[in-house]
């Protein structure tokens, strides 16, 4: 599978090579498509060697698909420039019989940073079922069903009344306090989450085949949990807004670009898995505020 993929990549390279620079040139790899069954798009883009080029990552907006995982190709530079290839997995639960798809390719500049879309294309939905066969015809069943036997209700009511007295009554005296603590509650287990889940994206950052992946995810999931804890985008913030938050830290701006490189660049480094660490102690050190803030309305 990988080496047919890999031949279509190649094919896309060779038409891009031949194109206009400005232009992108992305494809699906089949005709057709099944809902909820993975479908595979190549996008390819001819540019200077001099140039920074970045592919859309897992936070793109991929409607009316959704994002599976995507493959980069290593850059392919010649005497007619350079071409960066990724291949896309992705599924899509709509029934249009054709959907299309139109995606860019960023091209970094001094002052800012170009989309340049590639033409859109479509690929058709395989119907399982004829659109065109006639209704089914529904089949009436006149067996009987025996009920259940029939809920006291005027004793569920009393039951009913009593139990919210009995939870109003403790609401009133206790109510402040077990607010208090099912925040502190939620706060450490959505913590423990994100450690567990982002310990597991840190140790597979040295993986030679999957740590690309495991460093975009292991970013993604830190701007996640930081969004809940401190109710700001961060999943929308670029690497600038997302250091003027934390101002104290020095050591957060040089981190994200570490890992900015290795997403966007396909290739990790010997600081990748310490510039994550950085991101995993700002993270346990704002729960450690926002715990603190929680405790400090306790007493």
């Amino acid at each position: 599978m990988r080496s047919w993929v890999g031949t279509i990549v190649l094919i896309l390279t060779f038409f891009s090579f031949q194109s206009a620079l400005a232009q992108p040139e992305g494809k699906f790899l089949s005709l057709k498509f099944k809902v909820g069954s993975p479908v595979q798009y190549a996008l390819s883009y001819r540019h200077n060697p001099g140039d920074e080029v970045f592919f859309p990552d897992s936070t793109h907006d991929f409607t009316p698909f959704r994002f599976l995982k995507r493959e980069y190709f290593p850059t392919r530079t010649n005497a007619a420039g350079s071409v960066d290839s990724v291949v896309y997995t992705l599924v899509s639960f709509e029934i249009d019989s054709v959907q299309p798809l139109k995606l860019p390719v960023y091209l970094l500049r001094k002052q800012d940073c170009t989309a340049v879309y590639a033409p859109m294309q479509t690929i058709r939905l395989q119907r399982l079922v004829d659109p065109r066969a006639k209704s089914v015809l529904l089949k009436s069943s006149t067996n009987l069903v025996v009920l259940d036997t029939q809920i006291n209700y005027p004793l569920f009511f009393i039951i009913l009344l009593m139990a919210a007295v009995l939870g109003g009554l403790i609401y009133w005296l206790f109510g402040a306090a077990i607010q208090r603590r099912w925040r502190q509650f939620q706060l450490w287990r959505r913590h423990l989450e994100f450690r567990g889940s982002f310990q597991r994206y840190l140790r597979g950052a040295a993986d030679p085949k999957q740590g690309v992946m495991n460093v975009e995810r292991a970013v993604f999931l830190w701007k996640r949990y930081l969004e809940r804890l401190e109710s700001k985008p961060f999943t929308t913030f670029t690497t600038k807004e997302a250091v003027s938050q934390f101002p104290q830290n020095p050591q957060l701006e040089q981190a994200l670009r570490e890992t900015d490189a290795v997403v966007y660049g396909g290739v990790a480094s010997p600081q990748t898995q310490e510039s994550l660490r950085i991101l995993r102690d700002l993270a346990g050190r704002t729960y450690l505020r926002h715990r603190q803030i929680i405790l400090a309305k306790n007493s």
